[in-house]
């Protein structure tokens, strides 16, 4: 998973560079990895085996350099990834605007609801604040792309027991949380996907590869 793809700011980790993220594309597709797409880690169910040479690329928040500096080189490439975008954050400063979502839609970009307001949903506890978080994002997102979102995912990694329920209510076929353990146990794992956050540090390719082999816990 990804936040943004820019110039490193010593305020945020969660900033990949543009080289260092061509570097990590031109790596995986020089070892054969196969790119897939959300409907095939759905069909997988989530589980990629130990040194299969496999990977889902995810884009959080939906910042305008995903656009520049990333999905267009994974585009270009004919390779696959999501975008899972806050509504209330759509067209602000530094984030992608409706057209420019729909443009990437209709590219092939699959796009996901990451709430609306990007709170910590367990800490909602009137539920029709949380609906307007979870099932109103869904439709709003609809409503702008002219297509069925059927993929949510949890805001800072953050489901409990009434926020999975929310996520049934509202029809998502999966949903994924922010890193490699989600906050809420539960036996629905297509609610609770894991991923494994790219960042600042992984600027060395040797660091990256061990991540994009699902060896995590090797590294800190």
């Amino acid at each position: 998973m990804y936040h943004q793809i820019n110039q490193p700011d010593s305020h945020s980790s969660l900033i990949v560079s543009p080289k260092s993220f061509k570097d990590q594309i031109d790596w995986l597709e020089k070892k054969k990895f196969q790119f897939l797409s959300l409907d095939e880690v759905v069909e997988r169910k989530g589980r990629i085996p130990l040194f299969e040479r496999a990977v889902a690329f995810t884009f959080d928040d939906g910042f305008r350099d995903n656009r520049e500096q990333a999905l267009s080189l994974l585009l270009e490439r004919g390779q696959k990834a999501a975008l899972f975008v806050v509504v209330n954050w759509v067209g602000q400063n530094g984030f992608l605007d409706w057209k420019e979502i729909r443009e990437l839609s209709d590219a092939g970009i699959a796009i996901g609801s990451h709430s609306l307001t990007h709170r910590w949903l367990p800490d909602i506890s009137d539920s029709s604040e949380l609906e307007r978080e979870i099932i109103d994002s869904k439709r709003q997102i609809e409503d702008r792309i002219g297509k069925a979102v059927p993929w949510f995912c949890y805001p800072v990694g953050g489901v409990d027991q009434k926020v999975l329920a929310c996520v049934q209510k509202a029809g998502y076929r999966a949903a994924w949380v922010a890193g490699a353990r989600p906050t809420y146990k539960t036996n629905n794992k297509a609610l609770s996907y894991r991923r494994i956050k790219v960042s600042s540090s992984d600027n060395s390719l040797s660091h990256f590869a061990i991540k994009a082999y699902g060896l995590k816990g090797l590294v800190s």
